[in-house]
């Protein structure tokens, strides 16, 4: 027996949607962070519709929608002001939100923090930082020690504690503790470089500044990043250090007026809330499981941030791994089923750092003559795009015969009764097996129904006009679109919202469902865990 299900580290952002995502499941979590209370400023800035997607699997997406800026369009500009290169972010999405938003992060965490708190089953210690972690074939052991704020500084009280888990999640940020714990190491991508963040609060939230919503600079002068919005009182700055330039001397805060000048932002129309320098690195971990002990997030991977996606990785980091993590505490299935995060995640990871990486290099160009080069490939159309966006290659997908294995399912709107609203707030969140035809769906066989009923799965019957306890409303036609332009019949989607295959046919539907079991490892004849009601 140990303390708890699950020790978490960590309690930024990525872990917070960690512990809401697993506690809804009804496991019992310790999280234990080192500072005594929120953080109170923004670091990360963007989230996109997969992050707004998971946010809305632990009832936060509203409180953080109020808040947010959708953004529509992500230009970059050389120094004339010519675009080079033009991100639409107005299109739709398969999540059922808005492409992408600019938010200020306390208001994430608050909404996050408030989801944390309706789970009892998460218990939350603030100041507790983590000394020693130890770990055993069938638990894990961490020992913290209590801290306060004084004057700005760390100090420890004295007192100390020591708990069990059965598996350890490391969300403690780029300087993990638990990644150096559990000897896992970086692979390095190469990018490092320095740059000044200003965020700026207008007295007039709705002043008129000249500037794009978002936008970046490519000036060889100085390159800049600049977001109008960051949530709806706040806007960002961000420049790149030249030769020559110190931390310590760009973080003055009347340095800070002076490079805010030329876009009419003075210390009598708003105020300077956070200037930091921060370097923007691509680093990867070899691992992101040694044995009990697992990485979300900055613990497991960092990027430049000219992609969006630092945060939003670590997101999807979180969703990937607590779907994994209730099988496996529930004795669903094996241990070995955590080697599908790494397995799923890494790879992902790796192709959004290294896009991240050629974004980032068409901004950083200090060479004159570079810089020159470069927008002449641009203006010309010669310059090839950025790669489109990842999605799961391998894993627990039925990669080898379906091509839309490993994509987003799509999130309409459906109607079960008198309730109508996005799908994943109607059906719960879930394993779902969807399908526009009632009788494929009487037709899965009792092996098939064995491995739905031992991961808790759902099978749902969408319909255009039947309603009923299996049977919900297509109210806008997107699924049937979905499956008439895929051309498939039924489709398995997983907890964190990805496909694992499709049929046309129930002979196709049985075989699907067996090879799911197979690679889920699902001990049909009972679980040695029940489900816990999915809050």
């Amino acid at each position: 027996m140990t303390d708890y299900d699950v020790i978490q580290i960590g309690f930024g952002p990525v872990g917070q949607a960690h512990a809401a995502l697993l506690g809804r499941h009804g496991h019992s979590i310790a999280v234990f962070e080192r500072s005594p209370s929120l953080y109170p400023l923004s670091r990360a800035g963007h989230v996109d519709h997969e992050a707004m997607r998971i946010f809305q699997s632990v009832g936060a997406a509203d409180a953080i929608e109020r808040h947010a800026i959708p953004i529509p369009d992500y230009d970059w500009v050389n120094a004339a002001g010519d675009i080079l290169l033009h991100l639409d972010w107005n299109q739709s999405t398969p999540s059922g939100w808005r492409s992408d938003y600019l938010m200020y992060q306390p208001h994430v965490e608050t909404a996050l923090r408030a989801a944390v708190d309706k789970v009892p089953e998460v218990e939350v210690n603030l100041g507790w930082e983590a000394t020693r972690i130890e770990q055993f074939d069938d638990h894990v052991e961490l020992t913290v020690r209590e801290g306060t704020r004084d004057s700005g500084s760390w100090a420890p009280t004295g007192r100390t504690r020591t708990v069990t888990g059965r598996y350890l999640i490391g969300a403690d940020g780029a300087g993990s503790f638990t990644r150096q714990s559990a000897g896992i190491r970086w692979d390095d991508y190469g990018f490092e470089e320095d740059w000044l963040v200003l965020d700026v609060r207008p007295n007039d939230p709705d002043m008129h500044i000249d500037m794009p919503e978002a936008g970046q600079i490519c000036d060889p002068e100085r390159p800049i990043s600049l977001f109008r919005w960051l949530g709806r009182e706040h806007a960002r700055w961000e420049f790149m250090l030249l030769p020559g330039e110190t931390p310590e001397g760009m973080t003055q805060e009347s340095r800070g007026w002076q490079l805010l000048k030329r876009w009419g932002v003075t210390p009598e129309n708003a105020s300077i809330v956070r200037r930091a320098v921060y370097t923007f690195r691509s680093l990867l971990a070899k691992d992101f499981r040694c044995g009990r002990i697992v990485l979300v997030g900055d613990a497991a991977h960092l990027m430049p941030p000219f992609m969006g996606q630092g945060m939003c990785s670590g997101f999807r980091d979180a969703a990937n791994l607590a779907w994994k993590l209730d099988l496996v505490l529930r004795g669903v299935c094996p241990q070995a089923l955590l080697d599908s995060y790494t397995d799923e995640r890494r790879p992902h990871v790796d192709q959004v750092i290294r896009t991240s990486i050629e974004l980032g290099r068409i901004v950083c160009v200090s060479d004159p003559d570079a810089a020159a080069e470069r927008d002449r490939l641009f203006l010309s159309e010669q310059a090839p795009p950025p790669a489109p966006f990842p999605w799961i290659t391998c894993g627990i997908i039925d990669a080898a015969t379906d091509s839309e294995a490993g994509h987003l399912a799509v999130q309409g709107r459906v109607c079960t009764g008198d309730r109508t609203g996005r799908a994943d707030d109607v059906l719960g969140n879930t394993w779902h097996l969807l399908s526009p035809d009632g009788e494929l769906l009487n037709g899965i066989d009792t092996a098939g129904r064995a491995v739905l009923d031992a991961i808790g799965a759902r099978a749902v019957h969408v319909s255009r006009s039947r309603r009923g306890a299996d049977s919900v409303v297509d109210v806008d036609a997107t699924y049937h679109a979905w499956f008439r332009d895929g051309g498939f019949r039924a489709i398995i989607v997983r907890p964190d919202f990805y496909s694992y295959g499709t049929a046309c046919t129930s002979e196709e539907l049985n075989h699907l469902l067996g090879r799911l079991g197979e690679q889920l490892g699902v001990r049909t004849a009972g679980a040695l865990r029940p489900a816990g009601v999915i809050r």
